[in-house]
């Protein structure tokens, strides 16, 4: 595992079960036609998604393509994305708060497309999102 001194925490939410943490690109998922797009692209396995809700039932293909993780503005465990997510297996964080980032077209705070995280899914109730470098 990489050193954790590389790294600083940009966001924190509900873990919805623990496993160890992954690492991946970020990618920003705000509707269905985002979500097909999105799985037919070859870097599925490599990215963890963002989504504006655990109700988000338009995230399912997006799981079963195999993604590396799942981030939610909102919801909790209980809600439908963290069902499924345990389902499938898929480290998962939900109602997670950034401190830094790009603005959704909500004004919701996420990090930028590409942006390389590492999810912090080992420990409950909460979990952390990570970036490399300092503080920014």
């Amino acid at each position: 595992m990489a050193d954790q001194n590389r790294y600083r925490q940009i966001g924190s939410g509900l873990n919805v079960f623990e496993t160890e943490p992954v690492e991946g690109r970020v990618r920003w998922l705000d509707s269905p036609a985002d979500v097909i797009r999105f799985v037919r692209n070859e870097n599925v396995a490599e990215s963890i998604v963002i989504s504006r809700g655990g109700t988000t039932t338009f995230m399912a293909p997006a799981l079963s393509a195999g993604v590396r993780g799942l981030i939610t503005l909102q919801g909790a465990p209980e809600s439908h994305l963290g069902i499924v997510s345990r389902e499938f297996g898929i480290p998962c964080l939900m109602a997670v708060s950034f401190t830094e980032g790009v603005q959704t077209s909500r004004g919701e705070t996420v990090p930028a497309d590409g942006t390389m995280v590492r999810l912090d899914v080992s420990g409950s109730p909460t979990g952390a999102v990570l970036v490399e470098g300092a503080g920014g």
